[in-house]
């Protein structure tokens, strides 16, 4: 039984949210999943959801949220907070679910990988061996909105964290230069090089970010990649997909229209995905 792991504080996401990716979860999964949602306010968080008050961190956690990079995520890493007898998967909120997350854990099964979404282009861990001798440093940086390991493979990010965040919170020069890089770094350093001999990156007809699979730097060549026959294939696949960026919001892409021209930074595309948008209409109850 695989774990479902999410995060929510403050008031940036409705338990709405949770509901609503637990509910797709469960519609697309063939097996039973433990959902577990950290949070510092259960509030009309739907029954079948194991809420959970945020672990000692060490650090307050309005002092975490205060910081760039969803420190609270550190939780789940915490020896004793997952079962480590099954792959654990966690879902940034704004995470779309097509597909079932049973394929997801498969991967950790067969590997014994800690699998993220890709960040960095040049894939280091696919030559780890090499890397480690030449630039012992050196880590493949990944993003973790969508996240799949074994448990007690990341217990290290949480011993890190307990032992040296709060002495470089008070004093950055206090703790070892490489680990306050990490900490400066927010929460995808510090996961990145701490699964570094264990990390890869999803296929990309598992999981994937919607600014990397559904645009392109022109909105022409976005649609010249929706119409390939090995995309359509891909995007049929697909179990999650993550979003980032204020014109990426679930709410903007609930009322997107065929046709429409979407943009963020140097990311555009033409929207030709009402799948994604009835998904977030659910979500957001439209």
């Amino acid at each position: 039984m695989a774990q479902i792991v999410m995060i929510k504080w403050g008031d940036r996401y409705p338990a709405a949210y949770v509901n609503g990716l637990a509910r797709a979860v469960r519609e697309h999964s063939r097996t039973a999943h433990r959902l577990i949602c950290y949070t510092d306010d259960p509030t009309d968080i739907q029954e079948g959801v194991d809420t959970r008050p945020f672990p000692d961190l060490g650090t307050p956690l309005s002092e975490l949220t205060a910081r760039t990079g969803s420190l609270p995520k550190m939780s789940m890493f915490l020896r004793g907070q997952l079962d480590p007898g099954e792959p654990a998967l966690y879902l940034d909120l704004d995470t779309s679910i097509h597909g079932d997350v049973e394929r997801l854990a498969d991967l950790v099964r067969r590997t014994g990988a800690v699998y993220l979404l890709q960040r960095h282009v040049v894939p280091y861990w696919r030559v780890r061996g090499l890397v480690n001798r030449v630039l012992p440093h050196r880590y493949y940086l990944g993003n973790t909105a969508i996240m799949a390991f074994r448990p007690q493979d990341t217990w290290q990010i949480g011993e890190l964290f307990l032992t040296s965040y709060r002495d470089w919170a008070a004093d950055p020069n206090s703790v070892d230069p490489f680990v306050a890089r990490l900490f400066e770094g927010g929460n995808e350093s510090i996961v990145s090089a701490m699964v570094r001999d264990r990390s890869r990156v999803f296929p990309r007809n598992l999981a994937v970010k919607f600014t990397q699979e559904y645009m392109a730097p022109t909105a022409a060549w976005a649609e010249w990649k929706t119409a390939q026959p090995g995309t359509q294939v891909r995007r049929r696949e697909q179990v999650a997909v993550t979003y980032h960026g204020d014109p990426l919001k679930p709410e903007i892409l609930a009322r997107m229209e065929e046709g429409q021209r979407l943009s963020f930074k140097h990311h555009h595309t033409v929207w030709r995905f009402p799948k994604i948008s009835a998904y977030w209409r659910d979500v957001l109850g439209e």
